[in-house]
């Protein structure tokens, strides 16, 4: 779908080594781009690099583990990208981390930790990407969700913190349209990524219920979303929350 149509281009995505994450660096890398991945854990990053490499020993790829929230680090990885390959195109900022606590019973640290990865960790990656993407007249693309568009009945720091993710694509593409940086972000529905694969086939019916078109999303549906956000073919969208969810709805009841 997307052949050649990223030859040249450099890539930076955090959250790429599982899931939805590791789907774009896939899908990417088939597109001819050049691609620095970020994940949580240094074990499940270079699992994914040896997935990579056999697929095709030739991408011209590579994995760090840093601390999204960290001001320097994220500094420090952006000059190193550009010292390696010249620039930066694409910065996608799909890193997250959920929460399902009821809020009486939900911690502070855990609030803390919620919001800190998915709005920090968004705005320090975006921060320190724009001048790269200035250079290169280039895009971010946030991962948001649903959640944070209809909400949720537990796990409050979630759909809250995707709720700003949206908020802060759409200021974001507002302040740098003039500097031919555009902003977008997705909201995934439900997608079969590990952890809803072991759910039981009752508690996966159940989500079922409220997908119109009767099945969930795949990882490289959303990665699909994200590479034609990252394309020429957008290249006049700006500001946007693509929701890629089947038509999900909350209130559809069982049938």
């Amino acid at each position: 779908m997307f052949e050649n149509a990223f030859k040249d281009k450099v890539v930076v995505i955090s959250g790429g080594s599982r899931g939805i994450g590791f789907a774009a660096v896939k899908g990417f890398l088939a597109g001819g781009a050049k691609v620095c991945f970020l994940s949580h854990y240094e074990e499940t990053g270079a699992a994914a690099m040896a997935a990579l490499k056999e697929i095709n020993p030739d991408y011209e790829v590579f994995t760090r583990h840093i601390d999204l929230c960290d001001f320097k680090a994220a500094q420090d990885l952006f000059k190193e990208v550009e010292a390696k390959w010249g620039k930066i195109d694409v910065l996608i900022n799909n890193a997250g981390k959920d929460s399902s606590t009821w809020i009486t019973k939900l911690k502070q640290s855990e609030w803390d930790d919620v919001v800190n990865l998915n709005m920090k960790g968004t705005f320090n990656m975006s921060k320190y990407a724009v001048p790269y993407l200035q250079k290169t007249k280039g895009c971010i693309i946030n991962t948001a969700s649903v959640a944070g568009v209809y909400g949720t009945p537990t796990g409050l720091p979630y759909p809250a913190s995707k709720a700003a993710v949206i908020a802060m694509t759409k200021s974001l593409a507002y302040s740098l349209a003039d500097r031919g940086v555009r902003v977008n972000c997705i909201a995934p529905g439900v997608v079969e990524t590990d952890l809803v694969k072991n759910l039981p086939k009752f508690a996966k019916d159940s989500i079922g219920d409220t997908i119109p078109m009767k099945r969930m999303g795949q990882p490289e549906d959303i990665a699909n979303a994200m590479m034609f956000l990252a394309s020429d073919a957008a290249s006049y969208i700006t500001g946007v929350c693509l929701q890629v969810d089947g038509g999900y709805r909350p209130n559809n009841q069982p049938k």
